[in-house]
């Protein structure tokens, strides 16, 4: 039986595996070799940070791990500025909300064999209801345009889509946000 629960330390072996995994975008010819002690950190801050979340799907019985998603929740207002985020958000600034709070989705992921039966949609909907109570006001996503079904799901969930296009490098993503007021 599979159960949604808050990430643990006990989960990061998972969560590091499923950020590396490379599934669903295309590794740019610019990225780096990845320093596994720092992505190790930047991924454990996902479990333990007060300013981020990370939730799983796990089966009671075995504990294998079967999906999972990573999100910050961001206020532009009061966090320091870093060059690339900051140039980017700019350019989408029209969209988001005038208190400069919401949650960027980091990754979703869910294991093949347990894809098409609605677990990606729980642990957005998941998402939804702690942005709620941290009064968040908006949930931001963005995904390559060679995953169809990923826009499709963000679609039937609520989001809209604003903008097509290359976001960091050349690839073309669709970037999509919910309203949660």
């Amino acid at each position: 039986m599979l159960q949604l629960r808050r990430a643990s330390k006990n989960d990061l072996e998972f969560l590091i595996k499923l950020d590396l995994e490379e599934e669903g975008y295309t590794p740019s010819v610019d990225d780096t070799p990845v320093d596994v002690e720092e992505h190790c950190a930047r991924i454990s801050g996902y479990v333990h940070d007060a300013d981020k979340a990370a939730r799983v799907f796990g089966d009671t019985e075995d504990h294998e791990q079967v999906g999972g998603i990573l999100c910050r929740f961001r206020n532009l207002k009061t966090e320091p500025e870093s060059a690339n985020n900051w140039t980017f958000f700019e350019s989408i600034r029209q969209f988001l909300p005038d208190s400069g709070r919401f949650c960027e989705v980091f990754n979703l992921w869910v294991a093949p064999d347990f894809r098409r039966q609605g677990l990606a949609a729980r642990l957005k909907r998941q998402l939804e209801i702690e942005s709620h109570g941290r009064d968040i006001e908006m949930i931001y996503t963005h995904t390559e345009r060679t995953n169809p079904h990923v826009i499709e799901l963000n679609l039937k969930l609520g989001y809209r889509e604003i903008r097509r296009g290359p976001i960091w490098d050349e690839i073309e993503r669709a970037i999509l946000t919910k309203d949660l007021i």
